[in-house]
């Protein structure tokens, strides 16, 4: 049992001020070695950073520190300035508890005590390497420089423009033209902004809409969007409201990782950064900006539901795949406009029976209550497996420009409950290759010629009327059978 005597407390309160040289804890606890002002020599040789105490770090009550619970380890790096107790009387438990910014004027020194031990140029062979961050202090990749406060950049408003992440955001700002000259905020010649897409123009079918010019109609201009300004302001906002010192409470990682809660008057706002560049910023008005450098990857077991009041706008430089193996319902309750580069190809019964690899046939079905209209610049194609029954209550007309051909191998069946007019403008012909060819007329049949007529026929001509045969000539009425003198077999015979 320890003394009583022993504990911090019965024997006074011993405090200290010092320097973090280590935090590389064997016992991976957070631990940190400090070199204690007053308590540890200044010089190396007389002790080395490796001989000095490891320091426990006193964390919050809202910090479990324990069983992997609340933020561990501490984050307290080499270089920084900490103030603490000794728990015990012979001062070789320090406890921190806590960190004590300043305004640095100088660099870390390795050589000497009370500094970042880290360097190619150490004395100490322990600490001599080049640290991946560090040493500190020192002048930073986010240009956080000697001889500036501790305090983030990002904090203390205009100051943060200076700031190599802030900086880089307005640079990389998307304005739609990959080729701008970067860095100008409000140069409207910078770049045009991302394109949205633009509705399509019919020029061959009736649409009213889109060809009355003076209605509005014609070609849909496109529009553009940018990606917001960082912090919801450009960099030479005056007044500068955005990380106003004392209200920003930003957080930076050694390696670059961002975070701030921004409580500015007139300018509140969330934000977090990934080194990378991949960002989120919540605006003061309420928007949200994701920018993701690399690859997006969302993962939804259960439902997922989506409610947008405003318009929707994407735009995708890429190819974009979906598969749906559900159903895929959509329901427009206003227009559907479609506008297509190039080719587009749809395939309904494309699926196959996962037992027997036969395909599966789809069906395809549409219902207009109104009017449908097409334009087609070139050819038509077509093949159907089975029939084609097309019912139209209405008229149906069709002009051809060019040659009309139509091979059928069964019948061919017209019907009208009304007259049939059939006109060509040069040469007229029907003709069978065998069989025979039947004109019937429920009335009158009327056969007449501009000109000429001829009736050939290979074999015999019957004329048969049930009432009277009239043959009317304006001149000559000729009647001939064979070719020679009259006989018996070759003669025109009148009432036989």
């Amino acid at each position: 049992m320890l003394e009583h005597s022993n504990y911090m407390g019965m024997d006074g309160f011993v405090w200290f001020q010092g320097v973090v040289e280590d935090r590389i804890d064997p016992l991976q606890l957070g631990r940190v070695r400090v070199r204690c002002l007053g308590f540890h020599s200044e010089n190396l040789g007389d002790l080395p950073t490796e001989d000095l105490p490891w320091a426990h770090v006193m964390h919050p009550v809202t910090d479990p520190s324990m069983q992997g619970l609340g933020n561990t380890p501490a984050w307290i790096t080499e270089g920084s300035w900490v103030l603490g107790f000794f728990r015990d009387t012979d001062q070789q438990q320090p406890v921190i508890l806590g960190t004590l910014p300043g305004t640095p004027s100088m660099g870390a020194t390795p050589d000497t005590g009370y500094n970042d031990p880290r360097s190619e140029f150490s004395p100490q062979k322990t600490y001599a390497m080049k640290p991946t961050y560090g040493p500190y202090p020192g002048d930073r990749e986010s240009n956080h420089s000697i001889g500036e406060p501790d305090t983030s950049k990002l904090a203390r408003g205009v100051s943060g423009e200076d700031h190599a992440s802030l900086m880089r955001r307005r640079e990389n700002r998307l304005r739609g033209d990959p080729a701008a000259v970067l860095g100008a905020d409000d140069d409207p010649s910078d770049t045009t902004g991302i394109p949205t897409a633009t509705k399509p123009f019919l020029t061959n079918t009736n649409d009213i809409d889109s060809t009355n010019f003076a209605a509005g109609g014609g070609p849909e201009e496109r529009s553009y969007w940018e990606e917001p300004n960082p912090r919801g302001i450009t960099s030479d906002a005056k007044p500068y409201i955005a990380g106003v010192y004392p209200f920003n409470h930003a957080f930076e990682s050694e390696s670059g990782h961002i975070t701030e809660i921004d409580d500015s008057p007139g300018a509140e706002r969330l934000y977090r950064e990934h080194q990378t560049g991949t960002f989120e910023e919540l605006l003061p008005d309420g928007s949200r900006t994701m920018k993701i450098m690399k690859d997006n990857y969302e993962i939804v077991i259960g439902q997922e539901n989506i409610y947008i009041r405003g318009a929707q706008q994407i735009t995708i430089e890429g190819t974009v795949r979906e598969l749906i193996k559900g159903d895929y319902i959509q329901e427009i309750e206003g227009n559907f406009f479609q506008k297509i580069h190039k080719n587009h190809r749809i395939k309904v019964g494309a699926g196959k029976d996962l037992i027997t690899g036969e395909g599966i046939p789809g069906n395809r079905e549409e219902e207009i209550t109104g009017n449908f209209g097409y334009s087609i610049g070139e050819s038509v194609r077509g093949w159907t497996g089975g029939d084609v029954d097309n019912i139209i209550v209405g008229k149906e007309t069709r002009t051809i420009n060019g040659t009309l051909a139509i091979n059928v191998v069964g019948d061919i069946n017209v019907t009208t409950l009304s007259s049939m007019v059939q006109t060509a403008k040069t040469n007229f012909a029907l003709s069978t290759v065998s069989g025979i060819m039947s004109m019937k007329s429920g009335d009158t049949l009327n056969i007449k010629s501009a000109s000429n007529m001829s009736i050939n026929s290979e074999a015999s001509v019957v004329e048969t009327a049930t009432t009277f045969i009239s043959t009317t000539a304006g001149t000559v009425h000729t009647i001939k059978s064979g070719g020679g003198s009259p006989t018996e077999e070759n003669s025109v015979q009148i009432n036989p």
